[in-house]
């Protein structure tokens, strides 16, 4: 997962790029509103402190991009593709990931809140972030380790764990399908908060 950018970034407006073809650049503390990023590809990019709000990415293609200390609002990813992609710190507030692929993206820090995820493909490393009230659904979770995550209030509708590691997660009033999660690691406090969410009750 560790990288670096092959360049020195220049630092720009946002406003100022409408090609299709973005690299090499650092876009700090941009307000990105009510806009459309169509069949677009950003190689090398730095947002820092950027809020992307009401903004749709549709069949982008984000290569090498680094998000830093930025906020989601009422965005959409659509049949994107994600490759070496981090979310540093990052919050995302009604946020919809569609058919995307993601792979060897990292979440690191942050929120993710009142979100859609559906038939999207996620492989990378996820580390304390939070998680809450975000309903999945049809995705695929490969070979992911959740590092000391929290969800509380989500729901899992056909979201399959494959060989993901959740044992330092915390769950709260989750629903999920225990099939789901074959091949995964849980620990023994996860699979109580699992089962005490479904009204199960354990005894010695």
């Amino acid at each position: 997962m560790k990288w670096e950018f092959s360049h020195d970034l220049l630092e720009d407006s946002f406003n100022n790029y409408k090609e299709i073809n973005i690299s090499n650049i650092r876009f700090k503390k941009e307000e990105i509103v009510k806009d459309e990023l169509k069949f677009q590809t950003f190689r090398e990019v730095e947002f820092l402190n950027c809020k992307f709000s009401n903004v749709n990415f549709n069949n982008v293609f984000l290569a090498k991009i680094k998000f830093i200390n930025c906020e989601f609002l009422n965005t959409s990813f659509l049949e994107c593709n994600f490759n070496k992609v981090i979310f540093e710190n990052c919050k995302f507030t009604n946020v919809s990931f569609f058919e995307d692929k993601m792979q060897d993206t990292l979440f690191i820090g942050g929120i993710v809140q009142y979100s859609k995820w559906e038939n999207t493909i996620l492989e990378g490393k996820i580390e304390t972030v939070t998680f809450r009230e975000n309903i999945y659904i049809h995705n695929k979770f490969i070979k992911i380790i959740f590092f000391n995550c929290e969800f509380e209030l989500d729901n899992f509708i056909s979201t399959k764990f494959q060989d993901c590691d959740l044992k330092t997660c915390r769950f709260k009033d989750v629903n999920i399908n225990f099939d789901d999660l074959v091949s995964s690691k849980l620990s023994i406090l996860n699979m109580m908060e699992l089962v005490r969410a479904k009204g199960i009750i354990l005894e010695d």
